[in-house]
């Protein structure tokens, strides 16, 4: 013998008529101390605004040398600089976090340099293993070798930045570290 199940009968609800209004979602704040519109103390504005015054001031004060042989596209070239001079600049700050590129770099006689390609020592700032020229000068060399076009001044100038790069950080770390332990 089968049995059929009859229909459930309908309940009509009081809002049986009218439509749900859509949820609307709560703004919710996440951390005490951000607060969207400027919620940041002043401490960390005075950090922010002195570390980007020096990295303006130090990457504005780039001048590398002149090209061996003229471009015939000096845009893609500058270009190229300043892709090569960003890249690396990060490439070496990146590289502070591994022991072995944070040594300070030393002469013969075990004491620090006093300069090497690509930067001059500042105040009692070692220069380190970080600091010295090692990608910018491969790519310049191999782009010797290409015949000329746009993408021999486009790396040409990438291998002129990341050569400058090590420098420029160095001299950048020196400028906030200065500014960090004024007395």
């Amino acid at each position: 013998m089968k049995v059929k199940a009859s229909p459930s009968p309908k309940v009509s609800s009081p809002r049986a008529g009218k439509k749900k209004k859509p949820a609307q979602a709560k703004a919710t704040q996440t951390s005490k101390t951000w607060k969207p519109g400027g919620g940041a103390t002043a401490s960390r504005k005075k950090l922010s605004t002195l570390a980007t015054d020096a990295a303006v001031s130090v990457i504005a004060s780039h001048q590398g040398p002149p090209p061996k042989a003229p471009l015939k596209h000096p845009l893609l070239a500058r270009f190229g600089e300043h892709l090569g001079l960003g890249l690396g600049v990060i490439v070496t700050e990146a590289l502070s976090l591994l022991p072995k590129w944070n040594k300070p770099v030393v002469d013969d006689q075990g004491q620090p340099v006093a300069s090497i390609p690509g930067a001059e020592r500042v105040g009692n700032h070692d220069l380190l293993a970080r600091h010295q020229e090692v990608v910018g000068p491969k790519v310049t060399a191999l782009v010797d070798k290409m015949p000329a076009g746009a993408i021999h001044d486009l790396l040409a100038g990438f291998g002129k930045g990341a050569t400058a790069a090590p420098g420029t950080s160095y001299r950048l770390e020196s400028a906030i570290s200065d500014m960090f332990h004024k007395r």
